[in-house]
């Protein structure tokens, strides 16, 4: 993936776009860091939103039996809240 600065990208948009719309997708930088991606909207809308959320995951794992509750090593403490406010 070809890379720009933000100034070149403003310069030259239409040629980015252009060749986006080719299918190659181009990365536009700002102060010298990872900004954005320029894609075609075919591209866009093909991609996959099928990653599964941190909860549906987990969720997936607790059905399966995969995940037990004893196995998990806790370094502090039970206690009632507000004992040690006050």
């Amino acid at each position: 993936m070809k890379t720009h600065s933000i100034n070149q990208a403003r310069a030259h948009l239409a040629r980015l776009v252009d060749k986006a719309l080719a299918g190659e997708p181009q990365r536009v930088t700002r102060y010298c860091k990872e900004a954005v991606v320029i894609v075609s909207e075919q591209t866009w809308r093909a991609r996959s939103r099928s990653a599964p959320t941190l909860g549906a995951l987990l969720a997936r794992y607790a059905r399966a039996g995969t995940i037990r509750a004893d196995a998990v090593d806790r370094p502090w403490k039970e206690r009632p809240l507000g004992r040690d406010l006050g």
